[in-house]
């Protein structure tokens, strides 16, 4: 590790690592390297605290003033390596609109599809080839918090990892299982045989989604945002449910459609 401060901050964007930091806007070198980036000290110290596999934090001279201190002590007492770099490169390397003063490098947890299948609360969502990573983020966030096991993505559904998928999800992608699935009508037939049931929202559905026992093993499937589920997948489904809404509304947002089913299944499940 080169040796900067805040005092003497990295400046050159030649330098090995800000090459690193760079390199990891890319999907393909995210895959390659089994890590991203993270950044904004709530979601790093959150990263810090909850021992995540952090690799490295760059943080430019006024993380000091941006009450960063607990970014700085936490990183110490864990040994993480803290790589200073000017507020110019911090700038240049963030993808937010308002860059912070720190991000961090954090390794991807290795999840397998067992592991959704045996988890307690018998939850499971699929995401199918969902392109708005902000959509994507917002549902990770969602299935944390109603306990769900977690995600399985099919092929061609946007990267979870991208940076604006990680800035939506609001840490939750440091926590929660997202497998990557090579094909939904297999993983469908997997959750029938392990005793789930299988649920997609369509505008035509018979039956709301209140009047359905998610209690339930359930599998809630997402569809892509516009073109919705393929055929071939609807035919696999065994409950197609709608949201009532307004006569001047005709469909909710991929994100807010999984959140009322998905605390509706909450809801069931914690009714006394």
């Amino acid at each position: 590790m080169q040796q900067s401060s805040p005092h003497n901050p990295i400046t050159s964007k030649d330098n090995s690592f800000i090459k690193h930091l760079r390199a990891l806007s890319d999907p393909k070198h995210r895959k390659k390297e089994r890590a991203f980036l993270i950044e904004g000290v709530k979601m790093v110290e959150e990263a810090l605290r909850d021992k995540a596999d952090v690799n490295l934090v760059a943080a430019s001279p006024s993380l000091v003033q941006h009450h960063g201190k607990g970014v700085i002590k936490l990183a110490e007492t864990r040994s993480i390596d803290i790589l200073w770099i000017s507020e110019k490169l911090m700038d240049s390397l963030s993808e937010s609109k308002t860059p912070q003063p720190v991000m961090a490098v954090v390794a991807m947890k290795e999840h397998s599809q067992d592991e959704l299948l045996a988890h307690g609360s018998k939850l499971i969502v699929i995401c199918h080839q969902l392109q708005d990573p902000g959509n994507l983020g917002t549902i990770i966030r969602t299935v944390e918090a109603v306990g769900a096991a977690g995600i399985a993505l099919t092929p061609n559904t946007v990267d979870p990892y991208s940076a604006k998928a990680v800035r939506a999800s609001m840490g939750s992608i440091l926590r929660l299982p997202v497998v990557r699935i090579g094909d939904s009508r297999a993983f469908m037939k997997l959750t029938r045989q392990k005793g789930f049931q299988t649920v997609a929202t369509v505008v035509t559905g018979e039956k709301a989604h209140f009047d359905i026992d998610l209690k339930k093993p359930t599998v809630v499937i997402l569809g892509q945002e516009g073109a919705g589920l393929p055929q071939d997948i609807m035919e696999e489904v065994d409950l197609r449910v709608r949201i009532p809404m307004a006569e001047t509304i005709d469909s909710l947002n991929v994100a807010t459609s999984s959140a009322v089913v998905l605390y509706e299944a909450m809801r069931q499940r914690t009714r006394r």
